[in-house]
């Protein structure tokens, strides 16, 4: 985080933090028109009304377009490696809980390769943020697998069924 002063002793002095506070020096790199552009800005307007010392937030992500989103907020922040961020953010609110960890994902890192970690943070019940976004800008129209003669009910093209059939996990009587 580049600041002068420490972004704590702003708070506690009565200054309110803006959405100046939470932008980064770095370029933005994503293309003309991406959606993620929208998602930055509402994120950077919408963290100085919660409340939270800028410092108390970790932004974790993968790879992709998405998943430059650390490197555009000025908090604290890592990329790591493709499908493993619930795994990193998990990770980090075990060891540091009064932390506002949020995961950027985009549907690889969530519900392909990363589906597996996906599921087990929603059946740990884990404090984490998820903004994930599913719109890959390179595709053209529907991805459709050519090769499947039917449509695959696999719950990655359901994202909603598959937290709610995970979470139902928990709730589930056990002897």
């Amino acid at each position: 985080m580049s600041d002068n002063g420490n972004p704590s002793n702003r708070r506690t002095s009565g200054m309110e933090l803006k959405r100046q506070d939470f932008v980064s020096d770095q370029e933005v790199r994503w293309c003309p028109g991406c959606g993620d552009y929208s998602i930055l800005a509402q994120t950077q307007k919408t963290l100085p009304d919660l409340g939270i010392p800028r410092e108390k937030f970790v932004f974790v992500s993968g790879i992709g377009c998405s998943s430059r989103f650390p490197y555009y907020v000025n908090t604290y922040g890592f990329h790591g490696i493709h499908g493993r961020a619930p795994t990193i953010a998990t990770g980090i609110k075990a060891s540091r809980p009064e932390l506002s960890v949020w995961v950027i994902s985009g549907d690889g890192d969530s519900l392909s390769i990363g589906g597996n970690h996906f599921m087990h943070v929603i059946r740990r019940n884990v404090d984490l943020n998820l903004m994930e976004r599913r719109q890959n800008p390179l595709r053209k129209g529907p991805s459709i697998i050519r090769s499947i003669p039917y449509v695959w009910p696999w719950p990655m093209k359901r994202p909603l069924w598959l937290v709610l059939s995970t979470w139902t996990l928990n709730i589930w009587p056990r002897s």
